[in-house]
């Protein structure tokens, strides 16, 4: 599953993979997954979702996925970012636990030659995380400066954020869908996928992201995405 595109600081990434399948897992960010030949599948608890060109998958939903007889493209998105807000508004994903499948409103975000990278940052628009509370604003600003060292805590976020912990856990989870734990691993992740595009051994990547070693890293990434960095990274 190389890394066609990553964008950090715009909050997307495309892979491509095909003859492909991963155990069941859950992220934070959106999946969309477009077939550029034949058809896939996904389960989910909401049922088996097969003959799919084209789906989304709304953040947290714990799925498998199948391209064992295709050829995808799968566009992550963090659900904060100005493309990620644009779907979880334009396909009605908050709150959602069902992927959305074979939609003909996709079909524009995919083109011969794979993403439309264009049309989504059109879609886009302006960054605008004014519905968060600025209380957690602060608080992913702080995460977003300390996550790469391995000392950040919640007691510093609680600090920065003037809350108590009990609170900002509670805010925090209400307001992203995910725990303040679950956020800075996705971020260190992140992190560790660009340091690999720019050449970094899966150690070093570890390592730099705030990872305890290369072992934590590698479970983390299984966890998250259902298959090895190895395999994920290695183009």
């Amino acid at each position: 599953m190389p890394v066609e595109i990553f964008n950090l600081d715009q909050g997307y990434a495309v892979f491509s993979n095909s003859n492909y399948q991963t155990r069941k897992h859950a992220h934070y960010l959106i999946e969309v997954v477009f077939s550029h030949t034949g058809t896939f599948s996904i389960s989910t608890a909401a049922g088996e979702f097969t003959g799919l060109t084209n789906a989304i998958l709304p953040p947290n939903v714990t799925h498998s996925f199948d391209c064992l007889h295709a050829t995808c493209d799968l566009l992550f998105l963090d659900p904060l970012s100005p493309a990620g807000r644009y779907f979880m508004q334009a396909f009605t994903l908050y709150q959602s636990n069902s992927p959305v499948t074979n939609h003909p409103d996709l079909d524009a975000f995919h083109v011969g030659a794979g993403v439309n990278i264009p049309l989504l940052l059109q879609r886009a628009g302006t960054p605008d995380n004014s519905h968060l509370d600025e209380r957690i604003r602060q608080c992913l600003r702080t995460i977003d400066a300390l996550a790469h060292t391995n000392h950040l805590t919640l007691t510093q976020l609680s600090k920065a954020s003037y809350l108590s912990e009990g609170r900002l856990s509670h805010l925090f989870k209400n307001q992203l869908g995910i725990s303040v734990h679950q956020y800075i691993l996705w971020k260190r992740l992140m992190m560790a996928i660009l340091k690999s595009r720019q050449g970094s051994s899966l150690t070093a990547c570890a390592h730099d992201a705030g990872f305890t070693d290369s072992s934590h890293f590698t479970r983390v990434f299984y966890k998250m995405f259902g298959i090895k960095p190895f395999f994920a990274l290695k183009s």
